[in-house]
């Protein structure tokens, strides 16, 4: 552990992240759908150097600290100290209680988000990281972990030509699921900014739209 944590500190003082944590050799689950062909009927898992793994678990803790002093909407409960689905889903159900009590009529709207992790823009994620006030070295650092990086994929033994990362967060990375927890606060946050209450109608008479 002395080695690690001397790595670790030298990763934090010069702030450059070493080259082989950039790295990463990508497996495929087959998801058990019909075709097996399809490559959406595959997930992709990276693995990912363990000293790494390690790396990362201890600046998850900081990012998490960093989180809890509130800069995440009380509503995302994703990947979240304290924080879980089944709490989203006790909240859920009390207000379509209450709304069938009122004699009103809930309706809920469920979205699937496809390739999520693997479609996040990196630029976006470091203006985001900046705008939930995480420390400009911890930005850096985790932004080195994601600049340069290179991928192989394997299957049946043999792997692929290394190719280029320019997007996306790892599947596999312990601080994936928060990093994506982070964007996506930001977008909804962007999307309800200006919400005006209500619902609006719209008719037309003789042509002309009021």
């Amino acid at each position: 552990m002395a080695e690690l944590t001397t790595i670790f500190q030298e990763v934090w003082c010069q702030e450059q992240a070493p080259g082989d944590f950039k790295d990463e050799i990508i497996v495929k689950l087959y998801k058990w759908k019909e075709n097996q062909q399809l490559c959406d009927n595959y997930r992709c898992i990276s693995l990912l150097n363990i000293v790494k793994k390690i790396f990362t678990c201890t600046y998850l803790n900081g990012l998490n600290g960093c989180l809890e002093q509130g800069p995440l909407p009380e509503s995302q409960f994703g990947f979240r100290r304290n924080h879980g689905n089944t709490d989203m889903g006790f909240a859920a159900r009390q207000l379509q209680d209450k709304r069938q009590e009122m004699r009103n009529h809930p309706s809920s709207n469920f979205v699937d988000l496809t390739k999520s992790f693997v479609t996040v823009n990196h630029d976006g994620l470091w203006k985001v990281m900046q705008k939930f006030g995480c420390p400009e070295r911890f930005t850096h650092i985790v932004r080195q972990l994601h600049d340069g990086m290179t991928a192989r994929v394997t299957d049946n033994g043999m792997a692929s030509e290394a190719f280029a990362v320019t997007n996306g967060v790892k599947q596999g990375c312990v601080m994936a699921p928060t990093l994506f927890s982070l964007i996506f606060s930001a977008m909804l946050m962007d999307a309800y900014r200006d919400e005006q209450p209500g619902i609006r109608v719209a008719y037309r008479t003789d042509g002309a739209e009021n």
